[in-house]
């Protein structure tokens, strides 16, 4: 187990990114010179954001001053959660826009659309954190502080389908056609951010004498809850051994990965692969939940919150499949969106400058 990858220095961070956000306006500034139609982007703003952070929460004062300079700030952690979750972005970043280029879904209006999902993902799956485990926060600023607990999965795929299906209709895309291109970026995601679960030692398994068992070391949450609930010796070096739940959702993970991508070599209408994945994943996650024991699951009724949504989801996933087999049945062609030339939705003209165009 290993939470924390590494230790970076705050002020060569802090430096660094007032240093890129310059140079980005500089650029910018410069091309929109030589091409006055380009947009600015969002990248300066964003690092210097990052900047005026690393300036308040590790510099301790929110205005530079040179007392804040002299002296020394504590290092920024690099979790490997974190590492695995932005891991998991690049990799379905680039398999999305492969998918998205044979789909015929332009790499412009996909890039977009990848983007707003995996950020409503990761809003989603902290959401569903503070549902279900409510009774954690003592104050609506705690909810945003995410080294407070964590995220849920199912939560991230309920708000990565949502962001979809908001960004499918605005750029008259069919949501059927994106599902079945953002849906193996998705899985595969899933399995790689399970990789951090196993290093951060969260998300683990009942106690087991099985040969394949691991144990955690002296601190982490597993070494706690037994030390608590178990009458593990306080001065143990490891937990008890326990079912390695994070490598069975990675396992799981990778096959359905592996399912979803064969589907879509051998589909037949558009909407299998993503089915593939709903229900696939939907029947091997509640299937996993059993063997967990950490206590950050929620419950709804005798089920965790996860086997709960895994199991609506079989059933709906079955509906839709029956829904679109018929469909399909009845207008094969129309069913198979891939083959469907991609018509570009005209670009939304800002306000001001139509008003700009009348003034003229």
């Amino acid at each position: 187990m290993r939470p924390v990858l590494i230790f970076l220095p705050s002020k060569l961070l802090f430096v660094a990114a007032l240093v890129l956000a310059v140079a980005a306006f500089v650029r910018e500034t410069i091309l929109r010179r030589r091409d006055p139609k380009l947009a600015r982007t969002s990248t300066p703003g964003y690092l210097l954001f990052g900047a005026v952070l690393l300036l308040g929460l590790r510099g301790g004062s929110w205005i530079p001053n040179a007392e804040v300079f002299a002296k020394e700030w504590p290092p920024v952690p690099i979790y490997a959660y974190g590492v695995m979750l932005g891991t998991s972005m690049v990799v379905g970043w680039f398999l999305a826009m492969r998918l998205a280029k044979q789909d015929g879904i332009p790499q412009e209006q996909a890039g977009s659309l990848y983007m707003w999902t995996a950020v409503w993902s990761i809003v989603g799956a902290r959401l569903l954190y503070v549902i279900v485990q409510w009774k954690e926060f003592t104050s609506p600023l705690e909810i945003v502080m995410v080294n407070r607990g964590g995220l849920v999965a199912y939560g991230g795929m309920i708000g990565g389908f949502l962001a979809s299906w908001y960004g499918c209709r605005k750029r008259k895309i069919p949501l059927l056609r994106w599902a079945d291109v953002s849906a193996p970026s998705v899985i595969l995601g899933t399995a790689i951010t399970r990789v951090g679960c196993l290093l951060f030692g969260c998300d683990y398994g009942q106690r087991t004498g099985l040969p394949w068992a691991i144990q955690f070391p002296q601190g982490s949450p597993a070494w706690r809850d037994h030390a608590e609930n178990f009458q593990l010796a306080k001065d143990a070096l490891h937990s008890f051994p326990v079912h390695p739940t994070q490598v069975y959702e990675m396992i799981a993970g990778l096959s359905v990965f592996g399912l979803v991508m064969l589907l879509r070599r051998v589909r037949r209408f558009s909407g299998q692969p993503f089915l593939g994945w709903v229900i696939g994943y939907g029947i091997l996650r509640p299937i996993i939940e059993a063997f967990r024991d950490d206590d950050q699951r929620g419950s709804v009724g005798p089920l965790s919150t996860s086997q709960f949504i895994g199991l609506v989801s079989v059933l709906l996933g079955i509906g839709l499949m029956v829904v679109l087999w018929r469909r399909y049945r009845t207008n094969p062609e129309g069913m198979r969106l891939w083959e469907v030339p991609f018509e570009a939705v005209p670009a939304v003209v800002p306000a001001r400058a139509q008003k700009r165009r009348r003034g003229r």
